[in-house]
């Protein structure tokens, strides 16, 4: 024959723990209302402390956390008084590691582009030198043009010019 189920009993513990912590912060004055519930240092709710508060085994804590039923029970008053709820470590997490992707596929981008610019660089750098040759070549055409022309206006006007190749 199958054990009856603790979780009844888990969660009439409960309710009766979270409905005397909600009383104790309610009757604070607002202005110096602090969360009676556990909580870690990081401002999350402390679910093992609440399973101590109620007398369960460590064996049962899990419950607090599987069973939806109890999970939001807790998360309803934890959130009512300005604490993170039970999962938000991997809400946390999820976000973090979204945020580490995003930085990592910029750090690649900002490397591509780098190693773009780099390159363009480079690029820029020989077509300035060829350009250099091409305006110092094109010099010398402009030279050799200019002297040929002289010797053209020497023989039409009758001089013997010797030319030299």
């Amino acid at each position: 024959m199958a054990r009856p189920s603790i979780i009844p009993t888990v969660k009439a513990a409960l309710e009766d723990y979270l409905e005397r912590m909600q009383v104790a912060f309610l009757a604070m004055p607002e202005s110096q209302r602090a969360p009676t519930l556990p909580a870690t240092s990081d401002g999350k709710v402390n679910v093992r402390a609440i399973a101590q508060a109620i007398a369960l085994k460590q064996t049962q804590e899990k419950y607090l956390y599987e069973r939806q039923e109890l999970t939001s029970l807790i998360n309803l008053v934890a959130e009512g008084q300005g604490l993170l709820p039970i999962g938000s470590r991997l809400l946390v997490d999820a976000s973090d590691k979204a945020l580490k992707d995003r930085m990592a596929r910029q750090a690649q981008s900002a490397k591509a582009h780098a190693q773009a610019a780099v390159e363009a660089q480079s690029a820029t750098g020989e077509l300035l030198e060829k350009l250099k040759d091409v305006v110092q070549e094109n010099e010398s055409l402009k030279a050799e043009n200019i002297r040929l022309k002289a010797q053209l206006d020497l023989i039409h006007s009758g001089m013997m010019v010797g030319v030299i190749d």
